[in-house]
């Protein structure tokens, strides 16, 4: 594992020195300043370009920085220069050292990666800073008891500066929200276990870490349909207002998703008003939307809209739709529907259109008068998703189709429920937050 060593390079090659001795690196990068006076004079000049001043007295010449340290063939002044025409300009030295760290990353395999901006103008120094950090380099700054506000005196050492906190911060406030808002959990809890595992970090950003780390991990689980798992990892955090108005619904979707799905354990579940698996379903299609992935939405919603059929019939009726106990029909439906028995299976099963004409036969359904005032727009609807490739066919949803489908069978499913639920208050179904607190 080769360690290459990036470094700029300013008036005085004393710390530049020390810092090579150091860290004893395989190879030297130097960023150095271009022109006449620039500091490349001390990477490549020829003779005694250095030199070791008192104050205006220069009292000792020495030959320039490789020979110095002795680096021989392990420097290549084609290879290893980064001449910044204008040091003073941030944009050149943090594009110019980003570069060079690309490049080595790209061509070099396992390099163990590390910078010292002790040298050069300030614009140097912190452009490649900035780049270490963005990409991941190991950082050492050479420092002394300064007697005057000018260079580094002799009796540098280097260190490795402390970086942790910055980049967990930039991390957080930067790119966290970014991946929250495309609702792309699995690249937020890589970047935050990066952070955990890969740094040494001061107690309290550690500890706010965590917390997010627990908030994304939930929220994929969530995302997954891994609700029990979901509400483990969510429910420690409810001191956060956000995360707690989630949780309280997700207790809710256990609790609704239980009395349907007969292998699901919904213990840790609150009663609600048994429909809020169908609502978690329309959010889910919303988060798969604004991801672009409209086949995804729109099997999410033809899901949603299943199951809005199946839980009305369970809880209203008793009947499944996966086998339907003729007992509790209407004794003039029973004759009809003993018909579509499966002589293989020995069943009676209905798919969703039959599962809403057969609300329309039951006497009054509220869902069933308002699946008759929209059944062609339904019908028309659910082509869509029936000549998708996900489906029957090979016609991809794009996001006009999505947002037709969504209009009719979200107007749908919102109507019908609010025409079987009572009147008073219930929680809002929440939508996953575009940035998270710690409270």
């Amino acid at each position: 594992m080769p360690k290459i060593l990036l470094i700029t390079v300013g008036g005085s090659h004393q710390p530049i020195v020390t810092a090579i001795r150091d860290l004893q690196p395989d190879r030297v990068v130097f960023l150095c300043s271009d022109g006449a006076k620039g500091s490349k004079s001390q990477v490549i000049g020829s003779g005694t370009p250095c030199e070791v001043r008192r104050g205006t007295e220069v009292i000792e010449k020495l030959p320039n920085i490789p020979t110095q340290i002795g680096l021989g063939d392990k420097f290549q002044p084609d290879r290893d220069i980064i001449l910044i025409e204008e040091p003073d300009d941030l944009s050149e030295c943090y594009l110019k050292a980003s570069l060079c760290i690309q490049n080595i990353q790209q061509n070099v395999t396992d390099a163990q990666m590390m910078a010292d901006y002790t040298g050069g103008t300030k614009s140097m120094s912190v452009g490649l800073a900035m780049a270490s950090v963005d990409y991941q380099l190991t950082l050492y700054v050479t420092t002394a008891v300064r007697t005057n506000i000018i260079k580094v005196e002799r009796g540098e050492l280097t260190g490795q500066a402390s970086v942790a906190p910055v980049v967990a911060q930039r991390t957080i406030e930067q790119f966290l929200p970014i991946f929250l808002q495309q609702y792309n959990y699995p690249a937020a809890i890589a970047q935050l276990r990066r952070l955990l595992s890969s740094m040494a970090l001061p107690p309290d950003i550690k500890r706010q870490i965590q917390t997010l780390y627990a908030c994304c991990s939930g929220l994929d689980a969530w995302d997954r349909f891994e609700h029990r798992d979901a509400l483990e990892l969510l429910e420690p955090q409810m001191k956060n207002p956000e995360i707690r108005n989630l949780a309280l619904f997700l207790k809710r979707v256990i609790n609704s998703r239980g009395q349907i799905d007969e292998k699901f354990d919904s213990s840790n579940g609150t009663e609600g008003h048994g429909y809020e698996i169908v609502q978690d379903l329309i959010l889910n299609a919303e988060r798969r939307a604004t991801q672009q992935r409209y086949d995804d939405a729109v099997g999410r919603l033809y899901r949603a809209l299943e199951l809005l059929a199946q839980i009305r019939l369970l809880k209203a009726y008793g009947l499944k739709t996966g086998d339907i106990d003729t007992e509790k029909l209407p004794e003039n439906l029973r004759d009809e529907y003993e018909k579509k028995r499966s002589p293989a299976k020995g069943k009676i099963q209905i798919a969703l259109r039959n599962s809403y004409e057969l609300l329309t036969k039951l006497p009054d359904d509220p869902i069933g008068k308002i699946y008759l005032e929209n059944a062609n727009k339904i019908i028309n609807a659910l082509e869509v998703r029936n000549n998708s490739l996900f489906a029957h066919g090979f016609k991809p949803i794009i996001s006009n189709d999505y947002e037709d489908v969504s209009k009719v069978f979200v107007n749908f499913i919102k109507s019908s429920i609010s025409s079987v639920v009572s009147a008073k208050p219930h929680i809002q179904p929440p939508q996953f937050p575009a940035n998270i607190g710690t409270g």
